[in-house]
């Protein structure tokens, strides 16, 4: 992305309530859903287009859940979960109590997992089901989508990124995916090649959404808040967070993966990791 529409988008942005925000950014959903689809077990897959319909991958209907607020304002609270700043644990009644807006992503993904493996439930409910699963596997990754700052999950704290102004949260949501490389699927082909290759997989998958919560919550004290005084956000910023967006991106597509595969009778199953892309 340009310096120029940086600017564009960063405006954008701003203006729109948090609920409203994006989340990982379209690019982030569909880096995580890709490599989630690579890892499902072909039954899986074969349920999943029965469900959506043929020729639709998950990153096509990866941020479909930030589209359904401006229908049902009361999906908003959904997208993330407010632990504080300086909590080191999970609370449900402080952090994720029911609102007009809704309660919180942990919540939400307990409820779209549990729609989704119904299989009495009516098509169109599962349907929807997946789709805001897939959406909020990835949310709960996003380091700002957890934590309470008393800023909105950064969207108060305006910094430039690389002399471009916008708020911290959006640096996080696309900020630097795209200064990595504005072709998400380059950016998938980048994880499976380096941050996934070799990795044990199934042990990476392991864990509940609190705990993906809290780690995340984690990367947002240690990586995320980490900004210099004067809040300008540069090349070492940029190459102190890059890891961090990698892991997360990576971990909620393996982490999605194994919610699909369990919610669809197929719990423990592992994919063989896609072929090298390297030259030989």
């Amino acid at each position: 992305m340009t310096a120029r529409a940086m600017v564009v988008a960063a405006g954008l942005f701003a203006l729109a309530p948090l609920d409203q925000a994006l989340s990982w950014g379209s690019s982030g959903h569909s880096i995580i859903a890709e490599i989630a689809q690579r890892r499902l077990h072909p039954q899986v897959w074969v349920a999943i287009e029965n469900l959506l319909g043929p020729q639709v991958s998950l990153a096509s209907i990866a941020s479909w859940a930030d589209d359904l607020v401006q229908q049902r304002p009361d999906t908003a609270a959904w997208h993330f979960v407010n632990i504080p700043y300086d909590a080191t644990d999970y609370v449900p009644s402080r952090d994720c109590a029911p609102t007009p807006k809704g309660d919180c992503v942990i919540n939400a993904i307990a409820r779209s997992r549990a729609a989704l493996a119904d299989r009495s439930a009516p098509q169109s409910e599962r349907a929807e089901a997946l789709r805001l699963l897939v959406h909020f596997v990835g949310d709960v990754h996003q380091p700002l989508h957890v934590i309470d700052r008393r800023d909105e999950g950064g969207n108060k704290l305006a910094v430039t990124f690389f002399d471009a102004p916008m708020s911290l949260h959006a640096v996080w949501d696309f900020g630097i995916i795209e200064k990595r490389t504005y072709d998400w699927g380059r950016y998938v082909t980048i994880l499976e090649d380096s941050w996934l290759r070799g990795k044990d997989v199934g042990a990476l998958a392991r864990g509940s959404p609190v705990d993906w919560a809290l780690e995340a919550h984690a990367a947002a004290i240690d990586v995320a808040y980490a900004v210099p005084e004067d809040l300008k956000l540069g090349e070492a910023y940029y190459q102190h967070s890059v890891p961090t967006v990698d892991r997360q991106l990576a971990l909620a597509g393996v982490r999605l993966a194994r919610l699909l595969n369990d919610a669809f009778g197929h719990a423990g199953y592992v994919a063989k990791p896609p072929p090298s892309r390297e030259p030989p």
